[in-house]
Order: C-alpha cells, then sequence, then structure tokens
C-alpha cells in the first residue's frame, strides 16, 4: 500500500497531463461559436448577394433533364449494343466477301500490269 501512495501523486500527474492533451488538442480541431458564427453571416451574406430564385429555378429545370435522359439509357444502352452487334455481324459478312473478291482481283491487275490478257 506504501507504494500506491509513493507513486501516486506522479500517476496522478500523467494522468492529468495526458487529460490536458487531450482537452486542448479537442479544442483545437473544433471550431468555436464564434467562429461558426462569422462564418455563417459570410454566406448569408454571398448567399443573399450572388443567388437568385430565378438560379435555383434554371438548376431545378437542368436537373430535371438531366434525370429524365439518365432514366432513359440503360434501355438506349442495351439496345444500341443489339444494333452494334448486329452491324458487328454485317461488317464479318462483308469482310468475307471481300476476301473472295480480293484474291480474282489481285490476279486480273497482276496480269494487267504484266500485260498478259
Amino acid at each position: 500500500m506504501d507504494e500506491y501512495v509513493k507513486w501516486y501523486p506522479w500517476v496522478q500527474g500523467v494522468v492529468l497531463l495526458v487529460f490536458f492533451v487531450v482537452v486542448y488538442a479537442l479544442k483545437k480541431s473544433f471550431a468555436s461559436k464564434d467562429d461558426v458564427t462569422a462564418q455563417d453571416k459570410r454566406l448569408q451574406t454571398v448567399e443573399q448577394t450572388y443567388v437568385k430564385n430565378e438560379d435555383f429555378s434554371e438548376v431545378k429545370a437542368a436537373v430535371q433533364r438531366i434525370e429524365v435522359e439518365v432514366k432513359d439509357l440503360p434501355q438506349n444502352v442495351s439496345a444500341l449494343s443489339k444494333e452494334v452487334a448486329k452491324l458487328q455481324g454485317e461488317n464479318n459478312h462483308l469482310h468475307d466477301l471481300l476476301k473472295r473478291i480480293e484474291h480474282p482481283l489481285n490476279l486480273i491487275v497482276e496480269s494487267k500490269i504484266s500485260g498478259k490478257q
């Protein structure tokens, strides 16, 4: 028990020091009421100066238009992917046709260049 009594002032001092450090850190990390009030007044001044109801109505209309466009996107994308797949198939078909034509055409060009008929 004498050991506790002997070390108690030191332990109490360390705990108190840690407490003061934590309180100081919290005080520095949070804004005071005066700072928040001043910031709120500046924000109200900016809102009153630069923002009008007309601006909000224009923004609201733009947001609604964009929402309608975005709502249609998944359906348009699926239809577009189907069309791309269809075009890819047609492209492959045309590619095969061009390959079949290429060899005889090359033979005709070579014979014309060499002068044989």
